[in-house]
This record gives C-alpha cells, sequence and structure tokens, in this order.
C-alpha cells in the first residue's frame, strides 16, 4: 500500500458522487486504465468523479497514485498492491476497503466504456462478476479468526491477479515487430 493520504475523502469530507475512500479511488483508476491507455495523468480523475476536488498536495498527490498504478500494472513482477489498510488494522476496515476498491473498480471499468456487449474471455467475465460480487461484502458477513484472515488474503490475492488478467486483456501489448519485412 502506498502511503498517499487524500484529506478531502476523510469521513465528513467527501462530497456528492466522489469516492469513498482511496481504495474505492484506486479501484476506479484502475478500471480506466484497463479501458483507456490514454487517459490522462495529471487529470485522470475528473474522468471519474466530477464532485472530486483535490488541493494542490492532493493533486500531487494523485498523480502520484496514477504512476504508481501504471507502472505496477505493467510490471513484469506483477507487484501492484491494492490501495487498502495494513495487516494489522481490524478485519472489519480491511473487508470495507476491498469492498470500496471492487466498487470503485467497477465503476471505473463502466464509465470508462465497458459494457455487456464488450467481448471479453470468460475468465474475465467471470472475473468482473466475482469483483461486483466482493464489492457487496459488508464487515458484518465475516466473523474475525484465522480463517477468515486467510480468506480475506485470498480474495486480495484473486483481486490482484484477476486484475492483471483484465488489463491484459483490455490493454494488450503492442507488437513492436512493425518493421516490414524484406526478402
Amino acid at each position: 500500500m502506498s502511503q498517499l493520504y487524500f484529506p478531502s475523502l476523510e469521513a465528513g469530507k467527501a462530497t456528492g458522487d466522489g469516492p469513498a475512500s482511496s481504495a474505492e479511488l484506486q479501484g476506479a483508476l484502475c478500471g480506466l486504465l484497463c479501458t483507456d491507455s490514454q487517459a490522462n495523468r495529471i487529470t485522470w480523475y475528473k474522468s471519474l468523479f466530477e464532485d472530486i476536488h483535490p488541493d494542490e498536495d492532493e493533486v500531487l498527490d494523485l498523480t502520484a497514485l496514477f504512476d504508481q498504478t501504471v507502472q505496477a500494472l505493467n510490471s513484469l513482477d506483477f507487484d501492484f498492491q491494492l490501495e487498502l489498510p495494513d495487516d494489522n488494522a481490524p478485519l472489519s476496515s480491511r473487508i470495507t476497503a476491498l469492498s470500496d476498491w471492487s466498487q470503485g473498480l467497477i465503476f471505473g471499468l463502466g464509465i470508462s466504456g465497458l459494457t455487456e456487449d464488450t467481448e471479453l474471455s470468460g475468465d474475465c467475465q467471470e472475473y468482473i462478476a466475482d469483483v461486483i460480487k466482493i464489492g457487496q461484502i459488508s464487515d458484518g458477513d465475516l466473523e474475525e479468526n484465522d480463517d477468515e484472515d486467510t480468506n480475506f488474503e485470498e480474495l486480495v490475492e484473486y483481486l490482484r491477479m484477476g486484475l492483471f488478467l483484465l488489463y491484459g486483456e483490455l490493454q494488450p501489448v503492442e507488437s513492436e515487430d512493425n518493421d516490414t519485412t524484406e526478402h
């Protein structure tokens, strides 16, 4: 998880239909990047949320979040990490953030053009259906015990790796073999 801080997302300060948490903000960014490889690194959040009004410091952090996310999604090391509370945070807050991230991803995909008519592999369709379900989980659905921590970690890994699958399918790497071969 990054160390970025968005004061305008604090409880009571969020306005309108903007993101409710940094997890939701990152999820929405991931959805945008999956469908729009030309997203503007300086103003990307405006194409997702009309009601977000960051101050100067937040704009710098939004740009940093964009850069970190693009770099991680394109990393051959698959080092992308979801913007979630630390492992020592209560499970309920981690579940809430996981749900927020999932809702953000679906929102970002939808607002940036993904529709039911978009051709996707069966694996990507299943992933999106699962993300929708995960976005509906509440902290009251689970009890805190060691199994739930393990289940949570497995969900995080599933979301993380599924994102790479979806991103790779919607933003395939272009072949650098554009030269014509002479015989």
